[in-house]
């Protein structure tokens, strides 16, 4: 009996815990999909004042951030409406199957469906069997998800996993220098291991990387402060999103050792998966001894300034240390994910949430004139891997940073191994006491030891919710039978 009754215990613990959390969940979609519709609103009619008063770049970045609340409102909508109520009656699998399956069904039939005079002609790819077409570039070219073949999985040297494909096709309207700039930088890349394959042909040329399949650093970042708050990230999330950007001047470090200037570090051109961060589109990769002028191509506020002043002067990319603008785009990355929003007035932006001050000095360093920012990625990754490693960045004062005369013991310990996508962990509740029901959750991303994976979350307010439904559902009972027994 006593054995029973535990049982029944852990498993209402556990059905609390998850109840508690879906409705959680429902509460703050809900908030947020009021809040995105709200401030898409707001922000229309600021756009169109931008336009009338002569501002059209100011008017498209008002445009652009209505759209991302209007997507996050329609995302939020379809979380409280689908998704966690799904998920709260234990369909969690089975929504994660079709979430991943069911857009590339679609988008393939509907490719297939469509006469060539609409869809324009499909490229074959010999060893790939294409699944569907993403968006295009700001180059022209053409991208694909594909699956390899058993034989080309093996020549490539992939085990697992599907591919993009890039191509590059004069009759799609690709411009030559396009395609030049590109294919000049393949075999650095091949040696990265960000290309794993290309061809070309007389009219064609296309190039095969990785395809992640994750969420991009901006919409994790907005979730992130979107659930936070006002209150601004905890400590557990700092340090997540302090390693993610950790990932990515680990990454340039070691583009710019290949002699790669990746040239358009944004937070969309960064997926997160899994807890790790990688740096993706070869859009505007250039070598670092291009003797080809510089050019302005970029995103707007995560492109340095100083690039684009150079480029108006005519500027050779070799004449200049060109691998600083990248850790420009990373330290106005770094603004991003502390602040939620892009910085719009570079190293004067401004912060607004709580965040460390050795966090908001590394990213005041990285966008600071030219001469005065970080010399190399390594300078900026020994910087990082202080604030991560100590745990607690609100700990570390911008005078314990190695830049600036602070001890290295902790920055060169032991750094975060790079991203490895191959193994595949994922988070999930570690039950820590079953007779109180106290619970973990286990985190996203393998954390230095220095303190707990994850911060324990009380179980008062689901157990609350538990108990009272219960209560009621007795008062119901009780006035049935009572009723049903009277004469």
């Amino acid at each position: 009996m006593t054995a029973a009754g535990l049982a029944l215990g852990r498993i209402a613990t556990v059905a609390g815990a998850h109840t508690g959390r879906c409705l959680g969940d429902m509460g703050g979609a809900l908030a947020s999909c009021v809040g995105g519709a709200a401030v898409a609103l707001v922000l229309l009619p600021t756009a169109a004042g931008r336009l009338l008063t002569g501002r059209p770049a100011d008017a498209r970045a008002a445009l652009s951030a209505a759209g991302r609340e209007a997507r996050g409102a329609g995302r939020a909508l379809y979380l409280l409406a689908i998704a966690l109520p799904l998920r709260l009656v234990g369909l969690a699998g089975a929504l994660d199957h079709v979430e991943r399956r069911l857009p590339a069904a679609l988008e393939t039939r509907a490719s297939a469906e469509a006469p060539p005079r609409e869809r324009g002609s499909s490229p074959e790819f010999e060893g790939y069997a294409v699944l569907r077409e993403l968006p295009r570039g700001g180059s022209g070219a053409r991208l694909f998800v594909c699956e390899p073949d058993d034989r080309t999985r093996v020549r490539i040297g992939l085990a697992h996993g599907l591919v993009a494909i890039k191509s590059f096709d004069f009759d799609d309207g690709t411009r030559l220098a396009e395609m030049l700039r590109e294919s000049r930088s393949l075999d650095a890349a091949r040696r990265l291991g960000l290309v794993l394959d290309h061809e070309s042909s007389e009219r064609r040329f296309h190039y095969v990387m990785r395809f992640h399949d994750g969420v991009d650093l901006g919409t994790f970042a907005r979730r992130l402060h979107e659930a936070a708050g006002e209150a601004g990230l905890d400590r557990e999330r700092l340090v997540l999103v302090a390693s993610l950007v950790r990932d990515l001047v680990a990454t340039l470090r070691e583009w710019h050792a290949a002699g790669l200037w990746h040239k358009d570090v944004k937070p969309e051109n960064i997926i997160v998966l899994e807890g790790r961060a990688t740096l993706v589109d070869l859009g505007l990769v250039t070598p670092l001894a291009s003797q080809m002028t510089l050019t302005t191509h970029g995103t707007e506020y995560f492109r340095d300034p100083e690039m684009v002043r150079q480029a108006l002067r005519g500027t050779r990319v070799s004449d200049i240390d060109a691998a600083r603008f990248d850790l420009y785009g990373a330290g106005a990355v770094l603004h991003f994910v502390l602040e939620g929003t892009f910085p719009a007035h570079g190293v004067l932006s401004s912060f607004r949430r709580p965040s460390p001050e050795c966090l908001r000095w590394i990213a005041r360093r990285a966008m600071a004139d030219f001469d005065r920012r970080y010399a190399s990625a390594d300078e900026m990754l020994h910087d990082l891997d202080r604030a991560v490693l100590a745990g607690d960045p609100a700990s570390v004062r911008p005078a314990d940073l190695p830049s600036m005369g602070g001890s290295t013991e902790l920055a060169t310990a032991a750094p975060p191994p790079p991203p490895d996508l191959s193994r595949r962990t994922r988070p999930g509740i570690r039950i820590t006491n079953w007779w109180t029901g106290a619970y973990e959750f286990a985190s996203e991303r393998p954390l230095p030891p220095v303190f707990e994976a994850g911060a324990r979350r009380p179980l008062g307010p689901p157990l609350a919710v538990a108990a009272a439904a219960l209560a009621a559902l007795g008062i119901v009972a009780l006035l049935w039978h009572w009723l049903a027994s009277a004469p």
